[in-house]
C-alpha cells in the first residue's frame, strides 16, 4: 500500500515525516515520525533516490 507523505528535509537530511491513510477519499489517519533512530533510515532512502526539487522551500 502506498500512502501520501510529507518529508521534512533541511540540508538533505530527513528530520521528520508525516504519513496519511486515505479511506473513501478522505484522510482517515495521520502519523508522524521524528525520532532520530527512526528517521535515519528515511535519510538513507532519500539519498539513494534522486528526489525532485521540493515544492515548498520555506514556511
Amino acid at each position: 500500500m502506498r500512502r501520501p507523505a510529507l518529508l521534512f528535509v533541511p540540508g538533505g537530511k530527513v528530520v521528520g515525516a508525516v504519513t496519511f491513510d486515505i479511506t473513501d477519499g478522505k484522510i482517515a489517519t495521520v502519523r508522524g515520525i521524528a525520532a532520530p533512530a527512526r528517521v535515519v533510515r528515511l535519510s538513507d532512502a532519500w539519498r539513494q533516490h534522486e528526489p525532485e526539487a521540493p515544492l515548498i522551500t520555506e514556511w
